[in-house]
């Protein structure tokens, strides 16, 4: 049987995956989008998704990293839609598997429909932007996987109802 709080949990987030960003970081993703928004909303909803996978952990561990940095808006948001989906499906391994949904499917999402607009997908995945792609989505998933358990171990543990 699939706990309803599960499936709600994950939906909830997937919902906040496409403006959690704004939370933390409005005055720049917000001008990208004041510029598609007359021409492609398919773009819109893309930068939206695709604004949760642009905090690059790998050049953040090589680089000279600082405090301040490590809180970017991106791993935040994904900190928070972890937190949310967790507390709402209630326990650390459904809060877990709820995050991880979240992401994967916001990521999935992501890719669809960046080839249902056209845009260049190989760009994303070789060369120096290889590096970048993979320490995104790395830092989408440790931020939700932090966020979930937090909110998975907050909420308590999920009552069984037989």
């Amino acid at each position: 049987m699939v706990s309803y709080r599960l499936v709600l949990g994950i939906i909830v987030g997937i919902v906040f995956s496409f403006f959690t960003v704004f939370f933390f970081n409005m005055e720049a993703t917000i001008l990208q989008i004041q510029l598609y928004l007359q021409t492609d909303i398919l773009k819109v909803i893309i930068l939206q998704i695709g604004a949760n996978f642009k905090f690059d952990l790998i050049t953040f561990f090589t680089g000279t990293p600082s405090i301040t940095d490590f809180f970017a808006p991106q791993l935040l948001a994904c900190i928070f839609i972890g937190y949310v989906s967790g507390t709402i499906s209630k326990g650390l391994k459904r809060g877990l598997i709820a995050s991880s949904l979240v992401i994967i499917i916001g990521f999935l999402i992501w890719m669809l429909l960046s080839v249902i607009s056209g845009e260049d997908l190989m760009a994303l995945f070789q060369g120096a932007q290889l590096s970048v792609t993979i320490g995104g989505i790395l830092s989408a998933i440790l931020g939700a996987v932090i966020g979930g358990l937090l909110g998975g171990f907050i909420s308590g543990p999920y009552e069984e109802v037989y």
